[in-house]
């Protein structure tokens, strides 16, 4: 594990790598990438991290890094790809994946839990707060963000537990949800 000390304390991006190599889950056969580097402390490290991870899913991924001008103090580097926008920030404490396109989120490296699409409708956090309760997960962290009223959405639940398969399977027969994602 690399530790790079930061203004006045010292900040682990390791997650980074881990967090690209998440991304498989949530974008199977990615071939093609554009990093943008919108901080200006530990670049070098920032894109080596995301590399590595990414060419873990697939050695021959083609990946065009820019910089930008690094006025951004919590927010590292945006991924984009062809089928998705991924921003990766970081806090006090953690590195995190906290865009997934226009939908906020909050997505750290070893993160157990799901990431459900859906058009927005009342009553989606009880419906799959309801299947993980049946198999006795619990959430830690729940965040939903939705383009607008009645539009699509994602909800991202956190749990302190792997999701089984089953569960997965049942929430995304939900009537309004288009994809679930396990995290792991």
């Amino acid at each position: 594990m690399k530790v790079l000390k930061g203004v006045g304390k010292m900040t682990d991006y390791s997650g980074l790598r881990y967090l690209a190599e998440q991304l498989e889950r949530l974008e199977p056969q990615i071939t093609e990438a554009h990093l943008m580097v919108m901080t200006s402390e530990h670049r070098e490290q920032i894109v080596t991290l995301l590399l590595d991870g990414l060419r873990k899913l697939n050695p021959e991924i083609n990946v065009k890094v820019e910089t930008s001008s690094g006025e951004y103090a919590s927010q590292l580097a945006q991924l984009r790809t062809v089928n998705n926008n991924y921003t990766f920030s970081k806090d006090y404490k953690e590195i995190y994946i906290s865009e997934i396109n226009s939908f906020s989120c909050r997505i750290t490296a070893n993160s157990h839990g799901v990431l459900v699409y859906h058009v927005d409708y009342p009553g989606v956090i009880h419906d799959v707060s309801r299947i993980l309760a049946k198999y006795e997960i619990n959430i830690s962290k729940l965040n939903v963000s939705r383009e607008q009223k009645g539009k699509m959405a994602l909800l991202v639940s956190i749990t302190d537990h792997e999701i089984p398969e089953d569960a997965i399977k049942q929430i995304e027969q939900l009537e309004k949800v288009s994809k679930a994602i396990s995290l792991r």
